[in-house]
C-alpha cells in the first residue's frame, strides 16, 4: 500500500528492487507510465488504439507522404517521419518510453496536456519497467531498413509470426520533446499489435490516492511539472559505451527477423518454466492451471503463425523471389525452421517433466 510520504522512499525502492533481480551484464532498462490501468490497451502504440490499419494497411505509407509532402517533417526517412509525427500527435507503431524512471512516473500521475490535471485522478496509474538486453540505433541503417520493410508491407516481413518481435530503439535528440522525456521506442511490427511478452516487463500500480502528492514532489524535489526544464545531458560518453554493448547493428535480413522470432520464443518458454514451476511448488493450483492454459496458449499461437509463414514460403511465388534476394533457400528454411522449433520445444518439455510437470508432446510440430 501507498503512503503519502517523499516519493522516493516507495517509488524508488521498488523500481530498484525490480531492476536488481533483472540486473544482468549489458542489460538496460526503460520505462513507461501510463494514468491508468488499461487492462486492455496498456503498452500498446495509438495506431492500433485506433485500429487505423484495419481499414487500410497502406494507411501509414499514405500518412507519412503527406505529412513529408505537406512539409510537417524534417525526417530524412519513414522513422524519423513517424517519430516527429508522433510527437505531432499523429498515430504512430512507435510506443514512447523512457530512460529515466522519474519521468514515467510523471506520466502515470498525470495526463495528456490536453485535459485537466486531475482527470484521472479516481483512478489506479501504473510504471512499466522494461528488461532491454538488445538495442537499435534509429540511425542505422538495418533499423531505417526495417521500418521501411514494415510501412512498405514487404510481403515476408508482413506474416504474422514477425510480429511477436518488439524491438527498442535508442534514445534520438529529433526533437526537443525527446530530449526533455529522455524518450526511446518500442517497435510493434505486426499489422495487428502482439502484446509485448511479459518477460519483458513489469508493472508498478501508483495508487490513485497518492497521485496529487506524487506531482507536487515532482516538482518541488525534481522540477519536473508541465513545463518542466529541459534537464542537462550528463555522462554522455558513458551511456553511449553502454548501450554500444547491446547494440544491434547486423544488416536487416530475413534470417535476422527469424533468429529474432526464436530468441523471443526461447525467452517466452524459460519464463513460463519458471512460472509454472514456482506455482507447482506453492500448491497454487488454481494458478498453476492458469499458468498451464495460458503457456499452451501461447505456444499454440507460435505454433499456428509458423504454420502460416511456412504454407506462405511454399505457395507464394513473390515470396520466394524476395527470399532469392537474401539467398534464402525456402526449402531448407522450412525445415529448420520446424527443427528449431520443435528442438526448443523439447527442451522446455523435459525440463517440466523433471520437476513432475506432464506438457502435451501435440505443441510440436
Amino acid at each position: 500500500m501507498l503512503f503519502l510520504v517523499p516519493v522516493e522512499f516507495f517509488y524508488i525502492d521498488a523500481v530498484n528492487s525490480l531492476i536488481k533481480n533483472k540486473k544482468e551484464p549489458h542489460r538496460i532498462f526503460l520505462y513507461r507510465g501510463e494514468p491508468e490501468l488499461y487492462e486492455e490497451s496498456s503498452c500498446i502504440p495509438s495506431i492500433f488504439r485506433r485500429k487505423d490499419l484495419s481499414d487500410n494497411v497502406y494507411y501509414e505509407k499514405s500518412l507519412y507522404n503527406a505529412i513529408k509532402q505537406n512539409k510537417l517533417s524534417k525526417g530524412d526517412n519513414y522513422l524519423e517521419t513517424a517519430i516527429e509525427a508522433q510527437h505531432g500527435e499523429f498515430p504512430s507503431r512507435l510506443l514512447d518510453v523512457s530512460y529515466n524512471s522519474l519521468i514515467a512516473l510523471y506520466f502515470a500521475v498525470t495526463p495528456y496536456y490536453h485535459k485537466e490535471v486531475t482527470a484521472y485522478d479516481d483512478k489506479d496509474g501504473a510504471v512499466y519497467v522494461f528488461y532491454v538486453d538488445k538495442l537499435f540505433s534509429p540511425s542505422a541503417s538495418n533499423t531505417v531498413d526495417n521500418y521501411d520493410a514494415i510501412i512498405n508491407k514487404t510481403t515476408w516481413l508482413n506474416q504474422p509470426i514477425f510480429a511477436k518481435t518488439h524491438k527498442m530503439i535508442d534514445h534520438t535528440k529529433l526533437n526537443n520533446r525527446i530530449i526533455a522525456q529522455q524518450g526511446a521506442f518500442i517497435l510493434f511490427q505486426g499489422n495487428d499489435a502482439e502484446r509485448i511478452p511479459q518477460y519483458m516487463f513489469d508493472r508498478i500500480e501508483i495508487p490513485y490516492s497518492a497521485k496529487k502528492t506524487i506531482r507536487e514532489e515532482l516538482v518541488a524535489l525534481f522540477g519536473l511539472s508541465k513545463s518542466f526544464v529541459f534537464p542537462e545531458i550528463t555522462n554522455y560518453v558513458d551511456d553511449l559505451s553502454e548501450k554500444n554493448k547491446i547494440l544491434i547493428t547486423e544488416d536487416f535480413s530475413i534470417d535476422g527477423e527469424i533468429e529474432s522470432v526464436f530468441n523471443t520464443f526461447s525467452d517466452e518458454l524459460d519464463y513460463f518454466s519458471d512460472f509454472i514451476v514456482a506455482f507447482e511448488r506453492k500448491k497454487h493450483e488454481r494458478d498453476f492451471y492458469n499458468a498451464i492454459q495460458k503457456m499452451e496458449m501461447i505456444i499454440n499461437s507460435y505454433k499456428s503463425s509458423f504454420e502460416v509463414f511456412i504454407e506462405m514460403v511454399e505457395r507464394n511465388s513473390e515470396i520466394n523471389n524476395e527470399l532469392k534476394r537474401y539467398s534464402i533457400d525456402a526449402q531448407k528454411d522450412r525445415i529448420d525452421i520446424i527443427r528449431e522449433y520443435n528442438r526448443l520445444l523439447t527442451v522446455f518439455i523435459e525440463e517440466l517433466k523433471v520437476e513432475g510437470i506432464e506438457i502435451s508432446e501435440s505443441l510440436k510440430f
